[in-house]
């Protein structure tokens, strides 16, 4: 680390204080955290930890619906395929380091295009390419703040006793009320979404719009009226693994898994089913599978876990922006199909390759029920 001496406590506690407030000015976190060594600490983080800051979104509030996928598919389809497949309508596709086959789909789009995603998703099936073992609405998202009260940040990892106490969540109000973003608001978070490491000022650039208006976009609406649900961060992200969690609803479990550091998401979805996200580090990552484990057997919860590392990139994991490309600056979303369906059977003929009569193979795996 650098020669600064800064002491893990306030490093933990500027690190809650942009979870909560986001990369604000560092003479407004600050003032908020009432620290006078904040400037400080926040530049050490960003040197030392590549500090990214991003946007958790509330879908409703911008007129998207958000859907999981559970998916059994051909383990040689790339992720990079997948999102093409489905035009950008992914936030997160996740393959599973264990069992290739089997991925996990968020995918978000306006209500209206329902019926052509489900239809895209059918011609998958149809082309068996995609077997769908579950589609589940989500109904409610909550976020949790990192808990870095047990990271040693001269070592760069949780100390071996990483547990925290059970956490409550953190969450924005929903201000909307009936507000519709615009296009400037769909652009700052969808772009802040792709590259956490862009100023507004930048997005004001990249949108030819200016910085005041960039500005008054993001104070009055996406803060203002509650579009966003928390602020995420990263820390040295290419060195982590995500982890995905598909339990069946029992709130004793849902409450001993908040005390992992890492649990940032616990999503509700439909047919009484969790789907809950942690981030793993290397040296702590075999004894948070083990507590999950552990959990699993003292509450008797049926959860199927998938483990997604960063590295090799676009192997395991892809996580992107909402499907603001899909936004026009005159309010409407958009979708083209056929070059949906296009997509679709280029993949389906760069699997088949040479010889148009191979068959397309889907091993099976075993249901979340």
């Amino acid at each position: 680390m650098s020669g600064i001496e800064i002491n893990d406590a306030d490093i933990s506690k500027v690190l809650m204080y942009i979870q909560r407030f986001g990369d604000l000015n560092p003479k407004i976190i600050g003032a908020l955290a009432r620290m006078k060594n904040a400037e400080s600490v926040i530049k050490l983080i960003k040197e030392e930890f590549s500090l990214h800051t991003s946007y958790l979104v509330r879908y409703k509030s911008i007129g998207l619906k958000a859907i999981l996928a559970l998916v059994n598919s051909d383990p040689r389809i790339e992720l990079t395929d997948i999102y093409e497949m489905l035009d950008g309508f992914t936030t997160f596709v996740g393959r599973d380091q264990i069992y290739n086959e089997k991925l996990i789909i968020n995918l978000v789009f306006p209500q209206k295009f329902e019926n052509e995603i489900i239809n895209i998703l059918t011609e998958l099936e149809e082309h068996n390419m995609f077997e769908i073992e579950k589609l589940l609405d989500f109904e409610d998202s909550i976020q949790f703040a990192y808990d870095f009260s047990t990271y040693d940040f001269k070592l760069r990892r949780y100390k071996d006793q990483f547990l925290v106490e059970p956490r409550e969540p953190v969450y924005f109000p929903d201000l909307s009320d009936g507000f519709e973003p615009d296009w400037v608001d769909l652009q700052i978070i969808g772009k802040k979404q792709a590259r956490n490491y862009l100023t507004l000022k930048q997005i004001a650039n990249l949108i030819n719009v200016k910085y005041k208006t960039v500005l008054k976009h993001y104070q009055e609406h996406v803060i203002g009226k509650g579009l966003i649900t928390a602020f995420g961060i990263r820390l040295n992200g290419r060195y982590q693994t995500r982890l995905s969690i598909i339990f069946n609803e029992n709130e004793e479990f849902l409450r001993e898994l908040t005390r992992i550091p890492t649990l940032t998401h616990v999503h509700r979805l439909s047919g009484n089913t969790y789907f809950g996200i942690a981030f793993l580090e290397d040296p702590i990552s075999g004894k948070i599978l083990e507590y999950i484990s552990q959990l699993k057997y003292k509450y008797h919860v049926d959860a199927d876990i998938m483990i997604h590392p960063f590295e090799p990139r676009l192997k395991y994991l892809l996580a992107a922006s909402i499907p603001y490309e899909h936004f026009t600056v005159d309010g409407r979303w958009t979708i083209d199909t056929q070059k949906m369906l296009d997509n679709v059977r280029k993949v389906k003929a760069k699997l088949m390759g040479s010889n148009p009569s191979q068959s397309v193979f889907i091993p099976k795996f075993h249901k979340v029920e």
